[in-house]
């Protein structure tokens, strides 16, 4: 595997959808089942931050790419086209969180809020 991409809705029911394409990119690149359950866990926090936003999200778009022994993953949030505005909110937990279970976390932002998270974690460590 070398590169995967998965847009779904941005409705909470569609994570499922998320995780379980997860569970795959993690077995092919050789991860433990303790490092595809972190995978899954820093992905649903991911989702749940890019749909809690000031500006709503259409749909949530799943990038992952396997390159040296490196599994790179981001999220991006497709937001609703329609003027509004916004007040950031304060991402900070999320971060935290997402950080304890892969490395390299960035949260990527503007005005209107998070619309993409970005994260590593090492195949080799498996």
């Amino acid at each position: 595997m070398k590169q995967m991409t998965l847009t779904v809705p941005a409705q909470q029911e569609w994570a499922l959808v998320l995780r379980t394409a997860l569970n795959g990119v993690g077995v092919l690149a050789n991860l433990s089942v303790d490092m595809i359950a972190d995978l899954r866990t820093a992905c649903d926090e991911a989702f749940d931050l890019l749909t809690h936003q000031p500006r709503s999200a259409e749909s949530v778009t799943l990038e992952c790419q396997l390159q040296n022994n490196v599994l790179t993953m981001r999220l991006n949030a497709q937001r609703a086209h329609d003027f509004q505005t916004c007040v950031p909110s304060d991402s900070e937990v999320a971060n935290l969180i997402i950080g304890t279970l892969v490395t390299d976390v960035h949260l990527h932002s503007d005005s209107c809020g998070i619309y993409s998270v970005s994260m590593s974690l090492s195949a080799a460590a498996s």
